[in-house]
């Protein structure tokens, strides 16, 4: 028996590493609003936080997901969509309010009333979700679980994004995990020479496979010995952190060039120290980077034109009925995992 014709359901996280299937109500779109059976979910490291409890939005009880990919169910009576019921779509899981001053200046992404699918509210940890339909984008034949990848690539093209990187530029990415991988990819796509840095080597191989030239094996090699041999001692133009680890991004700002730019996308809590001295004497420009800054779109093309290198990212698939058993493997075995998937329209 199939999810859908067994009626809804949902896994919900119910507690700090908890979670049950259970059966929940069928939904209607509203106007302006879609209907999505949902086909495949991706898990981030956000998702491992808000199950485990030390995320600051663990809110329970809670619908996890926002990475996904689905099929059109139904239309609002009243929506304006060139869409269609059997298309098949992924999902932008951001809504802003198109109000306040990072809307009205073009950084939506960075709304101070910012929603997030799976974070604030119900997420796609179920066999079916009502989203925004201009937040559905179409996916055509792309399989579901590449369309599911569309979210995540689109992270990375707003970091790539931020940092201007141009054809022929050294750029060096600080952790090989799903967002770092796609920064590679991006940053490929874009003409740079890539060097990679991870603990995992088995992420590293695959960013090679994404297009980086060099990969730096981060607890046995000499890093900053490895980024002075590799561009005649100038160091990096573009330093991406995609860790999120306080002594890595200050690494990073050690190893930047002079006028290079510093890249955070990586999440933490805590405070990175960086010498006042150095913004002015080599005029650095460290950046965030947060969400897709509208780049969905973009993602879904890049994902469809590299579609056979870019599904070596999918490590493990589990069915929606094992989505507790899921999180739990991606939080406890982090060098055996990319990205772990959630086939929630399977059997």
């Amino acid at each position: 028996m199939t999810n859908e014709s067994r009626g809804p359901r949902a896994a919900v996280t119910t507690g700090s590493n908890r979670i049950e299937v259970r059966d929940v109500p069928v939904v209607a779109p509203g106007p302006d609003e879609v209907l999505v059976r949902v086909e495949r979910v991706g898990l981030c490291g956000s998702d491992i936080h808000l199950f485990t409890g030390d995320h600051p939005y663990s809110n329970y009880p809670l619908i996890q997901g926002h990475e996904f990919s689905g099929v059109i169910a139904e239309i609002g009576a009243e929506t304006d969509t060139p869409l269609r019921v059997g298309d098949h779509v992924a999902v932008d899981p951001f809504s802003s309010c198109g109000r306040c001053y990072p809307c009205r200046s073009g950084h939506s992404n960075c709304c101070v009333n910012l929603g997030i699918i799976g974070v604030h509210g119900p997420g796609a940890l179920q066999t079916q979700i009502v989203v925004p339909a201009a937040n559905a984008h179409f996916i055509g034949e792309l399989s579901f679980e590449l369309g599911a990848l569309s979210e995540p690539v689109a992270i990375a093209l707003q970091a790539v994004a931020r940092a201007g990187v141009k054809s022929g530029e050294h750029v060096l990415v600080l952790g090989a995990g799903p967002i770092g991988l796609a920064i590679v990819l991006a940053t490929s796509e874009v003409g740079a020479h890539i060097m990679v840095s991870d603990l995992v080597e088995n992420r590293l191989a695959i960013a090679q496979d994404m297009g980086a030239v060099e990969t730096v094996v981060a607890n046995t090699d000499d890093l900053t010995e490895r980024v002075e041999h590799w561009n005649d001692g100038e160091g990096p133009a573009v330093v991406f952190d995609a860790t999120g680890v306080p002594a890595v991004i200050r690494q990073g700002f050690d190893l930047v060039a002079p006028s290079g730019r510093l890249v955070i996308v990586g999440l933490n809590n805590d405070d990175v120290a960086f010498p006042v001295v150095e913004f002015t004497r080599r005029e650095l420009t460290v950046l965030g980077s947060r969400g897709n800054g509208g780049r969905f779109p973009a993602a879904v093309e890049l994902v469809r034109k590299n579609a056979d290198r870019i599904c070596a990212m999918i490590t493990q698939r589990y069915a929606l009925e094992d989505a507790e058993q899921a999180l739990r493997f991606a939080h406890e075995h982090p060098s055996e995992t990319v990205k772990v998937q959630i086939d929630v329209g399977g059997v």
